[in-house]
């Protein structure tokens, strides 16, 4: 497992997602939301694996909570993402709601001030603009958070937003199908601007897992790029797995990917995966040529609606 540097914190290659910890998550989810015990012990394998960065969000269920609740036992400090859900009807108040939200996240999360936090998603920018941004602005000045950013979903307006110079994180969603922003380096020019970038959904909230055949209708057109993506990693000698975090490693830029688990067997898995090397280039091009004509909704899970 890599790691980086962060205002103190060493924050590791790999970031465990919760949202499985506080709420039903992910297409391919049969156990749904694991009991406090299961909980814990997902946390303490992750802890044991060497992960110390956990991403999270005032918009999981009870994740905060289970966080705070583990990780004020005692033991190193874990670097927590989080991310901010609000309603706002007067941008004068923004600040005040903002700080409120962020308050109360620290408050569940038993933190003095927030490492990381985000807007959860890019709808908030698109609605309130710059009054948002400066807003985030006045919390990190005033001690609420030391790094801010956004979570997107729809990136087209992530590269002139991140010319801004206002944020000191992002979270994006990249994968075998979903992978833009790699290829043309939009990713990495806003690492090199001093932006950490997280990167979640690397196995398309458990798509790349399903047979193809027996995706649903209304995501038939993933059906036969996703037999040859699972063709490709058969081939080589890999699990799918595999294959689509190598993918995403293989490429300059990120900080840390984000991997939620159901199990405590699902964090050894994934953790071990970082030890593994990066695909070939002639790998890497397969999948380049494969996620060419992805259809559109394919990489959109938030409207999936199924």
């Amino acid at each position: 497992m890599k790691y980086f540097k962060k205002n103190g914190y060493r924050i590791s290659e790999m970031t465990l997602g919760t949202v499985q910890l506080g709420m039903n998550y992910g297409i391919n989810n049969k156990d749904g939301k694991p009991s406090a015990d299961t909980a814990s012990e997902i946390l303490k394998t992750a802890q044991k694996c060497g992960i110390t960065s956990f991403d999270t969000a005032a918009a999981y269920g009870d994740s905060e909570e289970v966080l705070g609740e583990y990780f004020s036992r005692g033991g190193d400090r874990p670097a927590i993402v989080t991310k901010l859900h609000f309603e706002c009807e007067d941008k004068s108040t923004l600040f005040d709601i903002l700080a409120k939200k962020a308050k109360e996240s620290a408050e569940r999360l038993k933190l003095e001030r927030l490492l990381f936090l985000m807007l959860h998603n890019e709808k908030y920018i698109k609605k309130y603009g710059s009054a948002v941004i400066d807003a985030l602005l006045k919390l990190k000045k005033e001690g609420l958070a030391e790094n801010i950013g956004a979570s997107f979903s729809d990136k087209s307006e992530l590269s002139a937003l991140c010319d801004t110079d206002a944020f000191d994180c992002i979270q994006i969603p990249l994968n075998l199908f979903d992978n833009k922003e790699l290829r043309d380096g939009t990713v990495k020019r806003i690492a090199d601007c001093g932006v950490t970038v997280f990167v979640r959904s690397i196995y398309l909230q458990g798509l790349f897992f399903i047979d193809p055949e027996k995706l649903p209708e209304k995501l038939r057109k993933a059906r036969a790029p996703l037999a040859e993506i699972r063709k490709t990693a058969e081939e080589n000698g890999m699990s799918v797995a595999r294959l689509a975090l190598s993918f995403i490693r293989s490429f300059d830029g990120i900080g840390s990917i984000v991997l939620g688990s159901e199990t405590p067997a699902q964090v050894a898995e994934n953790a071990a995966l970082f030890s593994e090397g990066i695909i070939s280039e002639s790998i890497g091009n397969r999948i380049l040529e494969i996620s060419e004509n992805i259809d559109p909704l394919v990489n959109r899970p938030w409207e999936w609606k199924l």
